[in-house]
């Protein structure tokens, strides 16, 4: 069976899995910026075909997600450079399509999950109109449990302008039976 690196079906499956997520208009917080948000490269490993219309990640499996974006107005403080508040919503909106690039058929991270701890290091300024590359990469996933890197950078020079970890859990389904 092919991996995800050799097949266009799998890719193209998680690809519109992404932008769906990415563009949806849910007119809640920060919907306007969201639209900004442009999908990049998709690297995946450890993921198979799940019939003819879903993936299914195999144990292991890893993602990598390249989102683009150009600092906007709307997305600043009063000094014209992005806010480290729009930056943090960045990393979580960004860093929870890895989870959703390795989501299957089932009940197990059928969403991107809830975010329980969210840890940035700012390093740089991004100033209205500059260029920004968001990479989230998946550092360990388990049942409940997902770990996720996010590094924000200046497309043009690569200087890094924002570190972060983000950790997330996918909440476990409510059981209809009742407990004894």
């Amino acid at each position: 069976m092919p991996s995800a690196a050799q097949d266009p079906r799998i890719l193209s499956l998680v690809r519109n899995r992404l932008s769906r997520s990415l563009h949806a208009d849910y007119g809640g917080f920060a919907s306007d910026q969201a639209q900004l948000i442009k999908l990049g490269d998709v690297q995946l490993d450890g993921v198979q075909l799940d019939g003819d219309d879903d993936t299914q990640p195999t144990r292991g499996a890893t993602a990598t997600v390249t989102c683009h974006l150009t600092v906007a107005e709307a997305c600043c403080n009063p000094s014209g450079n992005a806010h480290g508040g729009f930056m943090a919503w960045l990393v979580d909106h960004c860093s929870s399509l890895v989870l959703l690039a390795l989501a299957g058929p089932g009940d197990r991270w059928v969403t991107s999950g809830v975010s329980t701890q969210l840890q940035l290091f700012y390093v740089g300024a991004a100033p209205i109109g500059t260029k920004i590359r968001i990479v989230s990469t998946l550092l360990q996933q388990g049942r409940v449990t997902g770990l996720l890197e996010t590094r924000i950078e200046d497309e043009a020079t690569g200087k890094l302008l924002v570190h972060a970890t983000h950790t997330k859990q996918d909440p476990q389904p409510r059981s209809s039976k009742p407990k004894l």
